[in-house]
């Protein structure tokens, strides 16, 4: 037999065997194909084994050749009549139903493609910046306001026997003072024992007056004369005794005055009218 008869005698390919040995001898896969295409492996196998009952028809199975043969190198012109002699006929016309053009491509597939990869990274940023702005405006923690600071608790003071020096000084206020105590001289004459010494004539007030203090307990006292001036001020222990003499009038504060026995000009001065809160404030003339 002629190889020339032989030859003409050989079947020639339909149109998926041409893309099928053209893509092997390119070393492609068909989800390389796919991927460039942007298309499933699916089809590409329905294509390709001539199974286009999977496939739509009309002009998506036409543009569908024409990418496949660009993307393999090979001239349209001479792949689309293979197309027209080995889809069957259908004596009804065609129509074409909307989910034909729908692609099913692999989650896979998807995902793998690098637009689809760039569209889910956009959307997560996206997101991301809502969040952050949502809990930035609403969320977020406020910073804690300056704490004012508390003031210290006010002690009350113990209650003593005795006023301290600069209570007693910051207390005084002469504009407050009582009206001067004026002291009567009550001379009384004591009969005199026949063998007793006669006694010493009181003292007048060109010679100068006498303040005599006994201190049962603590106390404080402060003595001024007329002129101001400061004749005593110091702390006095229990069972002392203090003396000043001088001109009158004498400004004269007691501290612990209960706890106080004044003589003038050695007769006995009662402090409880000038007592308050066991502080005496008078003067003496």
């Amino acid at each position: 037999m002629d190889p020339a008869e032989t030859a003409d005698k050989t079947p020639p390919r339909s149109l998926g065997q041409t893309f099928a040995a053209e893509r092997e001898r390119q070393g492609l896969a068909r989800s390389d194909v796919a991927q460039r295409l942007h298309m499933s492996a699916y089809q590409i196998e329905a294509l390709e084994t001539g199974d286009f009952s999977r496939l739509p028809r009309g002009t998506f199975l036409r543009g569908f050749v024409r990418n496949y043969a660009k993307v393999l190198g090979l001239p349209a012109e001479s792949v689309l009549p293979l197309l027209d002699q080995g889809v069957p006929r259908d004596t009804k016309p065609d129509i074409v139903v909307p989910t034909q053009g729908i692609r099913f491509d692999p989650i896979g597939e998807r995902l793998a493609n690098p637009y689809v990869k760039a569209a889910l990274l956009a959307v997560v940023a996206v997101a991301l910046g809502f969040a952050a702005m949502y809990w930035w405006l609403f969320i977020r923690p406020t910073p804690p306001a300056t704490a004012a600071r508390k003031p210290a608790p006010e002690v009350a003071p113990t209650p003593a026997p005795l006023a301290p020096p600069d209570a007693i000084v910051a207390e005084r206020k002469p504009a407050a003072l009582p009206e001067p105590a004026k002291v009567e001289a009550r001379k009384a004459e004591a009969p005199k024992p026949e063998a007793a010494k006669p006694e010493a004539p009181p003292k007048t007030a060109e010679e100068g007056s006498v303040l005599k203090f006994r201190f049962k307990g603590q106390s404080w006292v402060e003595i001024r004369d007329g002129r101001g001036r400061l004749l005593l001020s110091r702390l006095n222990p229990p069972g002392s005794e203090a003396e000043v003499s001088g001109k009158p009038p004498f400004n004269v504060v007691v501290g612990n005055a209960p706890e106080v026995q004044l003589f003038y000009n050695d007769h006995e001065f009662d402090l409880e009218p000038h007592t308050k809160v066991a502080v005496a404030r008078f003067t003496v003339q």
